[in-house]
C-alpha cells in the first residue's frame, strides 16, 4: 500500500527538560542535566497530536521558521569535522588512510580516520550539509577553510554567548513525592533547554495513504504539563544526497540517536565493507510506553546510542550497488532519509532511532 508524507512542527510554549532516564536523586548538590529531545520525544507528541500513531515517524530536526515564510533545519556539525589545533578558526576533515594496525571495524577494513584537532560541533544548516554529502564543503582543493566561509550555524565558539538552537537555562527545583508532595531538604538544580526564537522540532510522518487525519495541538512536549503548538508545514526536506558514488564509495551521516543492533557498528548492507568511522561519544536513551500492558515500568529500558553527527564510511563493490542502496534503483527507494538498521515494524525504527543521510567519499 503507498504511502503519504507530511511534515509535523512542535513549537515548544516554555522550555523543554528530557531526562536520558538515569536514576537521579535530590539532594543539596545535585543538578540534574538536560537531553537533547529523541526520536521517542516526538513519537509520543506525533501520536498525541493526531491521535493515532503514523506507520514511520523520523526526527526529530530543528528548525526555524522565518517571516518570509520559509523554513532553515540545522543538523549536528559530522564528526570527522574538526578545527585546526593551531587555528581554531580553521576546518579541516578526518581523512581515512591505511593503517597497519588492527581495528575493530572488522575484516577487510584496513583504513583509520587520520587527523589532529578538536571536533567542530555546532550545527550545520541543510544547505550546508548537502554540500557536505556531495563532497563540496571540504575536498581536494580546499583542504581547510575558515569557519566563517562555511556558512554554519550556531557553531558554539563560546556556548554562554553563541548557546545553539536550544539554549541552556538553569532552575531550581524542589524534590517531590510520587504524589508530588514536596519534601523538605530536597532542593536540586535542573538545566532546561529553552528553543531561541523561531526554532521548532520537526518530525517527518509516513502515513497511509488513505490517512484522514490532521495534525491538532496543542500537545504535551518536554516535561510534565509542559505544551508545544502543532501545525503540518511544508517547504521541509531532507538534504539532497549526490547523483553519484564513484567508485562505490557512500558515506553515511547519522542524523537521529541510532542503536544498531551491533552495538557502535553500523549493520554493513550486502555487497558492502565498512572501511573506517568517526562515532561520538555514545547517548544514553530511555524508551517506556505508558499505553502499553504494565505501563511505563514494564516497558522501560535504558539503551546506549550512536550519537547524530557520526559517520561511517562503506565501500561497495560498484558504483551501481552503492547507488540502489543508497538512493533507489527507481522500484525499490533507498535508504537515504529514512531509519535504517533495525526490522521494518521494529518500535525504535518506526518512532525514528537510526535516520541517516547518504554521500560520497575520498
Amino acid at each position: 500500500m503507498s504511502s503519504t508524507r507530511r511534515w509535523l512542527a512542535l513549537t515548544p510554549r516554555d522550555a523543554l527538560l528530557v531526562r536520558d532516564g538515569r536514576q537521579f536523586d535530590a539532594g543539596p548538590d545535585a543538578s540534574a542535566e538536560p537531553a537533547f529531545p529523541r526520536p521517542s520525544t516526538v513519537g509520543g507528541a506525533a501520536l498525541s497530536a493526531y491521535g493515532q500513531e503514523p506507520e514511520e515517524i523520523r526526527g526529530p530536526v530543528l528548525a526555524r521558521w522565518h517571516r518570509g515564510g520559509w523554513w532553515t533545519s540545522y543538523f549536528p556539525a559530522p564528526a570527522d569535522l574538526v578545527r585546526l589545533p593551531d587555528d581554531p578558526g580553521l576546518v579541516t576533515r578526518l581523512r581515512p588512510a591505511p593503517s597497519g594496525g588492527i581495528t575493530d571495524l572488522g575484516d577487510g577494513s584496513p583504513l583509520l580516520m587520520i587527523g589532529e584537532g578538536d571536533p567542530l560541533n555546532g550545527w550545520l544548516t541543510s544547505e550546508t550539509l548537502g554540500g557536505y554529502l556531495r563532497g563540496e564543503l571540504i575536498d581536494s582543493d580546499h583542504l581547510h577553510r575558515r569557519v566563517d566561509e562555511l556558512d554554519l550555524a550556531f557553531v558554539r565558539d563560546d556556548p554562554d554567548l553563541d548557546p545553539g538552537p536550544l539554549a541552556r537555562e538553569p532552575r531550581i527545583g524542589l524534590g517531590r513525592t510520587p504524589h508530588r508532595v514536596a519534601q523538605e531538604g530536597l532542593l536540586y538544580q535542573a538545566t532546561f533547554l529553552r528553543p531561541v526564537d523561531g526554532v521548532a522540532l520537526l518530525a517527518e510522518c509516513v502515513l497511509p495513504a488513505t490517512w484522514q487525519r490532521t495534525a491538532t495541538g496543542p500537545v504535551t512536549l518536554g516535561g510534565r504539563g509542559r505544551l508545544a503548538d502543532v501545525a503540518e508545514v511544508d517547504g521541509v526536506s531532507w538534504p539532497e544526497p549526490p547523483k553519484g558514488f564513484p567508485a562505490g564509495r557512500v558515506l553515511v551521516y547519522v542524523a537521529t540517536p541510532a542503536i544498531w543492533p551491533d552495538g557502535w557498528r553500523i549493520t554493513v548492507p550486502p555487497r558492502a565493507r565498512l572501511m573506517a568511522a568517526a562515532v561520538g561519544p555514545p547517548e544514553p536513551i530511555a524508551t517506556g510506553s505508558p499505553r502499553s500492558a504494565g505501563g511505563v515500568r514494564a516497558t522501560r529500558a535504558l539503551r546506549w546510542a550512536v550519537p547524530p553527527g557520526s559517520v561511517y564510511l562503506l565501500q561497495f563493490d560498484s558504483a551501481d550497488a552503492a547507488a540502489d542502496w543508497a538512493v533507489g534503483d527507481g522500484e525499490r527507494p533507498g535508504v537515504h532519509g529514512t531509519a535504517y538498521g533495525r526490522p521494518h515494524h521494529d518500535r525504535l525504527r518506526t518512532a525514528g532511532f537510526g535516520v541517516i543521510l547518504t554521500g560520497v567519499w575520498s
